[in-house]
């Protein structure tokens, strides 16, 4: 009996498919389809299956390197890379199924796929040579440079705070703010006082949105509180 031989195109489009289904269940925004990226993720794909090294760098760049080249200019890059084989062959639905599930079933993997700051992404699947059937998957995950998170704190409390944020801290004193960005932001933290012999007490710890601002105000009883405007854009 031949074996099975997989429309890949449509295993890519599965693929895609397939990533939005497990993102949707965790309540996260589908991502679209970027044609540079689809591109690159081809062209990588041909390539590993071609030289046969299965690696994130068969070609001597990161995923990250590879998507400039190809033109997309990024904010963050992630890829997930997967080789599937079988004698038989696979059917599309099936060996889109099956990279998906690999990769679902690493941790690593499976968080690129729900990683939530990736808006786009492109998908490429390529045969090996040979006698067996194998293919090699290729699912590139972007955020463009123009979705750059950008968001701004503000201090109107009657003391200096701090913020830690991205590894780094900083002071602001009364009537200061800071606009800040990132590709992916992780968790802002306020807190208040501090020095060689004091400690610190921490006022909020909040994920920051895009083009919101976050304004440290100061309470009745004496202590502070962060407000977080609606709809304002930072600068």
């Amino acid at each position: 009996m031949a074996a099975l031989v997989p429309d890949l195109p449509q295993v890519e489009q599965h693929i895609v498919e397939i990533t939005n289904k497990a993102r949707q269940e965790q309540k996260l925004a589908p991502l679209k389809v970027n044609a540079i990226l689809a591109r690159a993720a081809r062209a990588y794909a041909e390539r590993v299956a071609q030289s046969g090294v299965f690696s994130h760098t068969a070609d001597g760049r990161t995923p990250s390197q590879r998507a400039e080249g190809a033109g997309y200019k990024h904010c963050e890059v992630a890829e997930n890379l997967a080789m599937d084989a079988s004698a038989q062959g696979f059917d599309t639905g099936a060996l889109a199924l099956q990279a998906i599930a690999g990769w679902m079933n690493s941790p690593p993997h499976r968080a690129n796929i729900l990683r939530a700051s990736a808006t786009e992404v492109g998908v490429g699947v390529a045969r090996a040579p040979g006698p067996k059937p194998k293919y090699i998957s290729v699912e590139l995950f972007g955020r463009p440079a123009t979705e750059r998170y950008a968001f701004k704190v503000i201090n109107q409390s009657k003391d200096a705070i701090s913020y830690s944020f991205g590894g780094q801290s900083r002071e602001l004193k009364p009537g200061m703010s800071a606009a800040l960005t990132s590709c992916s932001p992780g968790q802002i933290v306020f807190s208040k006082g501090g020095g060689f012999f004091l400690t610190s007490t921490e006022i909020a710890r909040v994920s920051p949105e895009n083009n919101k601002v976050y304004t440290v105000k100061s309470t009745a009883a004496g202590s502070a509180t962060v407000e977080v405007s609606a709809t304002a854009r930072a600068p």
